[in-house]
């Protein structure tokens, strides 16, 4: 693997900033989640179109509107973190915050078998011991309740795609992002403003700033996020999708939500599948530098 340092960093500040924004859109409780969304698309566009024209590069939008092959991927792409971005707000402002991590807690074993299946990326017998430890850690809840954890597994299948056709389209992060909203941002315009006048006009000072900077904080890590997706290898992405859940885990249990029995042996066996994940990941490094 010839790893680019700044992409991974990207990456890894785009998990840190995910793992993180449970704590900001807990602000907006009260607020109809739906709204919540509209302004999110709308100031996501604002934020990202703002910052190519102040560095001069509007121009890229159009290029990105050119190419059949980004637009083939960036148009399902937009409908699919529209969904995520709905289902994740609910979850987090309806009391499912542990519910939201467990979801990406399936990402990387969902990105290490797309990484292998779709982009022919080489594993390791310890890498695949890895993910059957994730699995494991994946059945558990759902023999022990009985029942399909749908927010769980929407969240992680959703966003595994978006990655997919984010690392297909080969866009420009920035411009990449900045369409993908704009072609949603008019659906929420006019959403908002037929069915959700009542929830706008209630909306206070606070509320408003904190709907505003929330686009800017959605576009961020979409950004660093392409940037690191476009340049290091899908399996790598899998391994930095632990941090987000678990810094959101560790907020669901300071707001006061509960592991339950099956919740905690699910932890543990995803907890043993990312310390075989990273040794596996070490390994195979020590023998590509000794090759």
């Amino acid at each position: 693997m010839n790893l680019n340092k700044k992409a991974l960093f990207s990456g890894l500040l785009s998990y840190v900033i995910w793992g993180l924004l449970p704590a900001f859109w807990n602000l907006l409780i009260g607020v109809n989640p739906l709204l919540i969304l509209c302004c999110r698309i709308i100031f996501a566009f604002v934020s990202t179109v703002s910052l190519l024209a102040v560095t001069g590069r509007i121009r890229v939008v159009l290029s990105v509107f050119k190419d059949k092959t980004a637009m083939r991927n960036l148009i399902p792409a937009s409908v699919l973190i529209t969904f995520n971005w709905g289902l994740y707000i609910w979850a987090i402002n309806s009391g499912h915050i542990l519910d939201a991590s467990l979801g990406y807690y399936m990402n990387p074993l969902v990105v290490f078998l797309v990484g292998i299946i779709i982009f022919r990326e080489k594993s390791t017998k310890l890498q695949l011991v890895a993910v059957a430890l994730a699995f494991t850690g994946v059945l558990i809840p759902v023999i022990a309740y009985g029942s399909f954890p749908f927010v769980s597994v929407g969240l992680s299948l959703t966003f595994v795609a978006y990655g997919v056709l984010k690392k297909k389209a080969g866009s420009d992060p920035i411009a990449g992002i900045s369409v993908e909203s704009l072609m949603i941002t008019p659906f929420a315009l006019v959403f908002m403003f037929v069915f959700l006048t009542d929830g706008l006009m209630s909306v206070s000072v606070t509320q408003s700033l904190l709907l505003i900077i929330g686009g800017a904080l959605t576009a961020a890590p979409l950004v660093l996020f392409a940037r690191a997706v476009n340049d290091i290898p899908f399996i790598i992405v899998g391994f930095f999708q632990y941090l987000s859940p678990t810094l959101t885990l560790i907020y669901g249990l300071i707001v006061g939500e509960t592991l339950s029995a099956p919740q905690i042996f699910s932890y543990v066996f995803m907890g043993l599948g990312l310390i075989v994940f990273s040794i596996a990941l070490v390994s195979k490094d020590k023998r590509r530098l000794q090759a």
